[in-house]
């Protein structure tokens, strides 16, 4: 596995973790989702992709409970948790495979939207230099419906 890719599933498991925390009475809006996630330390580029979530979906689960059931990991032990009012910021330590980190997150939540800034700085094994990343994130409800034609109208 490469150094970005294993960075970036640590990053998502992270982020996960939290808004397992940060989302616990919140459910998302049905309708068409653009995520966005830059590395600014990486230079200019942005992912963006776009997802429906139907109205059934919506429904069916509560944040929370969809979370829970990605992350059943407990090698997370945080330090700061301040959730409340559509913000959240969040501070701790995990050790996953070995794998030592350090992250800290700050962000805003809604029904509709998500933004959130993490800084995690990781050390794969004893005696390798660590490494540092910054992530950002933001999702926002585009649309109320899923367009015609996607696999969800």
């Amino acid at each position: 596995m490469s150094t970005r890719a294993m960075i970036t599933s640590i990053l998502g498991a992270a982020a996960l973790c939290v808004a397992h925390n940060a989302f616990a009475e919140v459910t998302f809006q049905p309708g068409l989702y653009e995520t966005k996630v830059s590395y600014p330390d990486d230079g200019p580029g942005v992912e963006t992709t776009r997802e429906c979530l139907t109205a059934a979906e919506a429904k069916q689960e509560s944040l929370e409970r969809r979370l829970a059931e990605t992350v059943q990991d407990a090698s997370c032990k945080f330090t700061q948790r301040s959730i409340g009012g559509g913000r959240f910021s969040i501070a701790g330590t995990c050790n996953n495979d070995g794998v030592r980190s350090t992250l800290k997150q700050t962000g805003t939540y809604s029904a509709t939207a998500m933004a959130m800034n993490m800084h995690m700085t990781l050390v794969a094994s004893a005696g390798t230099a660590p490494i540092s990343v910054r992530m950002v994130m933001s999702s926002r409800r585009v649309a109320a419906t899923c367009p015609a034609g996607s696999d969800k109208d």
